[in-house]
């Protein structure tokens, strides 16, 4: 039995589907039990708890073999972000342990890991340099995994996750769809490294079967300008393109969550990726130009 937490959001979902898939027996871990309909697969089976909750937490993690702790907060108050992500992480984590799960995949982000220079490393050579609330409790949480005893612990760093999901199209799929209705008048052409959703499950998975205790797995398909991943996307839908502004640029106080990163990298040199270790075990993503095919004809078919 796998437990899932964040199972019923826009990357957890799709890795319950796929776990299901496998054959997987999954356990979702669910605040509210209405946000699964219509998400997760039949089979699945349902839990009602909250990462406030310790108890409840360790309740749900009895008799699993593994754990995917997916859920994660992004957007919200600083205070809100760093209690769902550090503290909720540390409730998990301790669940796992005192229930004596073997397998425990932390779902963290690039993010955690940038250093000042752009390198997004799975042995980083310098701190994080991102400051905002949701880089730096991503980087916390992750520190608390890597040291983990008495568990099987690994970290996953995706960057900027898109595409195909039953959840629909949420996380960067938001700021896809809007630049293309034109409601994004402008963006920061910053290069950052882009993954398919469904590649990134592939990620986790390959982390869960194979991934080594300790360790970090960055995952990414591709590096490329905000500007070109953009402008393909309206392209194949027949939207709107939106005006590229040099690194170094501000936005203005009315950008979006995702926009805003935008800025934010741009703030620093290109993001360089180093994933050794996650090729090591057999990962092989698709770059941006089939991923965004695929991901224009998902949606397309969602619009009708």
């Amino acid at each position: 039995m796998l437990m899932v937490t964040g199972g019923t959001g826009y990357l957890g979902s799709a890795l319950v589907g796929r776990l299901v898939d496998r054959g997987y027996e999954v356990r979702v871990v669910l605040r509210d039990p209405a946000r699964a309909d219509g998400v997760l697969p039949p089979g699945v089976e349902r839990v009602v708890a909250d990462l406030d909750d310790a108890q409840s937490v360790r309740r749900a993690a009895r008799g699993c073999d593994g754990v995917l702790h997916v859920a994660g907060s992004v957007g919200h108050s600083p205070d809100e972000t760093r209690r769902v992500n550090v503290e909720g992480t540390r409730t998990v984590l301790a669940a796992a342990v005192a229930e004596g799960v073997r397998r425990f995949v932390h779902t963290s982000t690039s993010a955690a890991v940038m250093d000042a220079s752009g390198l997004v490393a799975e042995h980083p050579v310098a701190p994080p340099a991102l400051t905002d609330a949701y880089s730096t409790s991503k980087a916390a949480a992750e520190r608390w995994v890597l040291a983990a005893e008495g568990i099987e612990a690994v970290v996953v760093n995706p960057v900027n996750v898109y595409g195909p999901s039953p959840r629909g199209p949420l996380s960067y799929n938001a700021l896809l769809l809007a630049a293309a209705r034109g409601e994004v008048e402008k963006i920061v052409d910053a290069p950052v490294g882009w993954l398919l959703a469904d590649d990134a499950v592939t990620g986790h998975l390959l982390a869960l079967e194979r991934g080594e205790p300790g360790r970090r797995y960055v995952l990414c398909g591709e590096v490329a300008p905000f500007g070109r991943v953009l402008h393909t996307f309206a392209g194949l839908v027949g939207g709107h393109r939106v005006r590229t502004l040099p690194p170094g640029s501000s936005l203005g106080a009315d950008a979006g969550t995702f926009a805003r990163r935008s800025e934010v990298y741009g703030g620093f040199p290109p993001v360089r990726v180093d994933d050794a270790e996650a090729r090591a075990l057999g990962f092989t993503p698709r770059g941006v130009d089939e991923g965004l095919v695929a991901t224009a004809a998902w949606i397309s078919a969602l619009q009708g």
